[in-house]
């Protein structure tokens, strides 16, 4: 017995004519406002003025598209991002490192009275040695271009 799948499960039905029932309600509750203001003024101003403040995004919503979708579709998800905090997590597990281990790291050493202090090195001989180290690195890059 073979049964009939439904091809088409993201078409919403028609209401009112073309339009869907969220569409209708979008349109709707667009010209309330607009009517209420107008209602309330009676100056043609202020109806141009309703109709671009409410009007026009209320057409865009209801019969734009973003990506294939309807704009409608697109309003939960950007509430869900205004709302939700930003931050970006790269490393889940925690880096747990003694006090010890940041404080060496880090150059900070403890004296016995508990009070840190630098730990004493001579800067030229940190700038002679890292000087070392990339002249060793620049021969070394020679002969392997001239490997090649």
């Amino acid at each position: 017995m073979q049964f009939e799948v439904p091809q088409f499960t993201d078409v919403e039905d028609k209401l009112i004519g073309i339009l869907t029932f969220k569409q209708f309600g979008i349109v709707f509750v667009a010209g309330v406002f607009i009517f209420l203001f107008y209602s309330a003024t009676k100056s043609i101003p202020v109806l141009v003025v309703t109709i671009l403040l409410f009007g026009l995004p209320a057409a865009l919503l209801a019969f734009g598209k973003l990506n294939g979708r309807p704009m409608y579709h697109a309003i939960g998800y950007y509430a869900k991002f205004v709302a939700s905090p930003k931050f970006l997590v790269f490393h889940k597990e925690v880096n747990t490192l003694s006090q010890a281990t940041k404080l060496k790291d880090a150059g900070i050493a403890k004296t016995a009275d508990g009070v840190q202090g630098q730990v004493k090195e001579n800067s030229k001989t940190r700038l002679l040695e890292v000087q070392r180290l990339l002249e060793k690195q620049a021969a070394e890059e020679k002969k392997l271009v001239k490997n090649i």
